[in-house]
């Protein structure tokens, strides 16, 4: 067996004159452990925030670093970055060396609740999401019957797929709330549409290559509609001292995972409605 050691995945690169991006080469281990070791990357560097820190983008397997050109230059940003992965030595190890796995406990449905960590786009614990789709929605726009077609499957084989996998939240961005969830089923990895519509309706669940998602809002997007998610994805978080609302707040975190089931279009319009 091939020892893979962090130094020779991990690399620190120059991205502009004020920020610098983390990379790690998922060649040897695969997309998910090296989306894990992005997310204790940044964790890290939140317990260790540093004053200089303006903007951090985690990505699937990157994480943009953007500093303050006031407080510090790139050198000690490589210097910081580069010791808190030294810090983090053991648990990436055991990352790329062990099965990655979730450990926190299942929510079903709504039960859910927005993280009550300020803007940190991390789960500080490992959540699972149990999320209805109603694949069989006659009002609104869908692709069902399109990607059941392209594929040479039935649109049951479809839903049964969908639901089959457990889906990690690689990613989040676009849109407030959106979470790129994968990986896809490579049965029903579909390219994006030609043409994007200008509308897709709030909560569609799409899907497009390997990655499956929910719409939090009414959005433009190029992603084939299979269903539907009565679920709320967006909460107005409110002051801990007033009732004034501060910044929206996201179900789905990086590092959640998520659990696809479908349920009757009378169960979508009762749980929209009540």
């Amino acid at each position: 067996m091939t020892i893979i050691k962090q130094q020779e995945i991990i690399e620190i690169r120059t991205a502009s004159d004020c920020c610098v991006i983390v990379y790690v080469d998922d060649t040897g281990i695969g997309l998910e452990k090296a989306n894990k070791i992005i997310e204790i990357v940044t964790r890290a560097l939140l317990i260790n925030r540093p004053p200089w820190l303006c903007e951090y983008i985690p990505s699937y397997t990157s994480l943009l670093i953007e500093f303050s050109l006031y407080d510090t230059d790139h050198i000690a940003v490589n210097a910081f970055v580069k010791e808190l992965v030294i810090n983090a030595d053991m648990e990436i190890s055991q990352c790329i060396t062990e099965n990655v796995a979730d450990t926190g406990e299942a929510s079903g449905g709504n039960v859910s609740s927005p993280s009550q960590k300020g803007k940190s786009t991390l789960s500080t614990s490992r959540r699972i999401h149990r999320i209805p789709v109603c694949y069989e929605l006659t009002s609104l726009q869908s692709d069902l019957s399109k990607v059941a077609n392209d594929k040479n499957i039935s649109e049951e084989r479809v839903i049964k797929l969908h639901c089959a996998n457990t889906y990690r939240v690689f990613a989040t961005g676009f849109m407030p709330g959106f979470a790129y969830l994968g990986e896809l089923p490579i049965e029903l990895s579909q390219p994006r549409l030609s043409i994007p519509r200008l509308k897709v309706p709030k909560g569609a669940v799409a899907i497009a290559d390997r990655q499956t998602a929910i719409y939090p809002d009414e959005s433009p997007g190029g992603w084939h509609i299979i269903g539907y998610s009565p679920l709320k994805l967006l909460f107005s978080a409110t002051d801990g001292n007033t009732t004034k609302n501060r910044d929206l707040e996201s179900l789905l975190m990086t590092g959640d995972s998520v659990e696809f089931y479908p349920v009757t279009e009378s169960e979508y319009v009762n749980w929209v409605n009540s």
